[in-house]
């Protein structure tokens, strides 16, 4: 008999993806979570019923979380946040450029972190163990607020504003990043899938705006994150990444996803998401 998972995450819209082999089902402290593989996506880790990550297209988000903003940044950037992260893909991309020294990663589920460097090496290449990364097993919220430490790049590859991460998206959240970002570095918020989450991309946008000088966001496509365009919202105290000349990669690394024509298309969006 065929077994499926179903996400429910829109009302009135769910996605079914048929499970070849269930590999974990279990609630941590936090949330539910569940690995399987499956025959359109490969390895899939959910939370909460709702997709994260999957191998078949983990690219075109990790991929484009991280390598905009290194590529841009007009000096190279040495110490990174990675705020949730737990699967270890955008770690991965980071840890391809050899002058990053220190990551750090917040996430407050340690049993997401740890089936991940189990059940997702394919998608993370082992990067939950690398040396240079620091992980850090609390409320990322808390952690923002807090720490005296600066980075050059943060990125908030927070889950949607439900359950553990409803506090990722206060106001306050912001506040805080301005505060431990560098001042020439450049942040980075998930900001939902803009056909069905108008509202958060544009309470996003309000929100960053009142924190930093240039803010704006630009665009990725990942199949299993159902909804067509996935908004990153940006923003920094130095630079407007969206007016800087893009010719050629700076830096040569491997990417499935990412080049320089994604790169200056990524910053074109249609008419309905212009006109939130």
């Amino acid at each position: 008999m065929k077994k499926y998972f179903r996400e429910k995450l829109h009302k009135g819209l769910t996605q079914e993806i048929e499970i070849k082999k269930l590999l974990v089902k279990k609630k941590s402290l936090f949330q539910k979570i569940e690995i399987f593989d499956s025959y359109i996506y490969g390895r899939v880790l959910a939370l909460d019923n709702v997709v994260q990550v999957t191998e078949k297209d983990e690219n075109a988000y990790s991929e484009m979380l991280v390598h905009p903003l290194v590529q841009l940044l007009k000096k190279k950037p040495t110490k990174v946040l990675i705020v949730g992260g737990g699967d270890g893909a955008v770690a991965k991309e980071l840890l391809k450029y050899k002058f990053i020294k220190k990551i750090d990663l917040v996430d407050i589920d340690q049993e997401v972190v740890n089936l991940s460097k189990q059940y997702l090496i394919k998608i993370n290449d082992n990067s939950l163990k690398n040396n240079k990364l620091n992980l850090f097993y609390e409320d990322a919220f808390n952690y923002i607020k807090n720490t005296k430490n600066k980075y050059d790049i943060i990125i908030a590859d927070r889950p949607d504003p439900i359950g553990a991460g409803k506090s990722l998206f206060k106001k306050e959240f912001y506040k805080h990043i301005n505060n431990i970002i560098s001042p020439e570095g450049i942040s980075v918020f998930q900001s939902g899938v803009p056909f069905f989450q108008k509202k958060e991309l544009k309470t996003v946008l309000k929100d960053v705006s009142k924190y930093f000088k240039y803010s704006g966001y630009y665009l990725t496509v990942v199949p299993s994150y159902v909804g067509g365009f996935m908004a990153l919202v940006w923003s920094s105290n130095k630079v407007d990444i969206s007016k800087i000349s893009i010719s050629k990669k700076k830096y040569a690394v491997s990417t499935n996803y990412y080049n320089q024509n994604i790169l200056v298309s990524s910053f074109i969006a249609p008419n309905f998401i212009k006109k939130l």
